[in-house]
């Protein structure tokens, strides 16, 4: 009996250390790509505003031509901005998806280090039995919390959000992690100089995209029950442990 159990363990092991190496594997193929994204520069067609995104997905810089206010005119200033800022987002995530396929084609993962020695549990003791509550006590107030937790996300993920500069002279909205406009205020436009207006319009679009950076790592917050769930989840030995698998 006691020759099974192991067998069992060891064939659970086994199991796990292949996932968690192909899952390595994912992870290092992401990091990867990331590391190879380069900067994004885009023109619109008139060649009156160049805009780049740095490796990071920042807006590095905005560059207006001499002659923009004749090319495009004031007007069309905050949507060609926009339009410019979606292009090179556009591009950055192709970069990206090239960068990732040609990472993740190269071999097999490396394989993983000995896992740290653990001790078996016995389920059937008093500890076991009382882990293993909790346990499903937490899986149901997460269970619980689960159509409003997703309602939230969809919510948030259509709900369009403004953001300005100091001055207030700039708003940048954004519907989720996508910006889709740029207004400029146009006696702030017609009377300031060009190189106030990038800096300015720089600020404004990263300060929105730096918002919506805090809320994805915000994303459970009001949600304790399913991020405790989480958490858990990216704590194999902790969830064995808790089913009284191991000690």
């Amino acid at each position: 009996m006691v020759s099974m159990d192991m067998a069992d363990a060891n064939r659970l092991m086994a199991e796990l250390r292949q996932t968690a190496g192909e899952l390595q594997h994912e992870l290092r193929s992401l990091a990867s790509a990331s590391e190879q994204l380069a900067p994004v520069t885009v023109t619109d067609d008139a060649g009156a505003i160049t805009l780049t995104l740095a490796a990071n997905g920042a807006v590095q810089s905005l560059a207006l031509d001499e002659d923009w206010r004749d090319t495009i005119g004031e007007d069309a200033l905050g949507p060609v901005i926009s339009t410019c800022y979606q292009d090179a987002i556009g591009q950055r995530a192709g970069q990206w998806m090239k960068a990732y396929s040609e990472t993740a084609e190269q071999g097999e993962a490396a394989p993983l280090p000995e896992p740290a020695p653990v001790q078996l549990g016995d389920p059937s003791v008093s500890w076991g039995i009382d882990a293993r509550e909790q346990l499903r006590d937490m899986y149901a107030a997460a269970d619980a919390q689960q159509q409003e937790f997703l309602a939230h996300r969809a919510q948030r993920a259509r709900q369009e959000r403004d953001g300005v500069n100091a001055a207030k002279t700039v708003m940048v909205t954004r519907e989720g992690d996508t910006i889709t406009a740029v207004k400029v205020d146009e006696r702030w436009v017609r009377n300031t100089n060009d190189e106030v207006i990038e800096k300015e319009v720089v600020r404004a679009l990263n300060n929105v995209m730096a918002m919506s950076a805090r809320e994805r790592e915000n994303k459970y917050e009001g949600f304790p029950a399913i991020e405790q769930l989480m958490q858990l989840a990216h704590n194999p030995q902790e969830l064995m442990r808790r089913m009284g698998a191991i000690r």
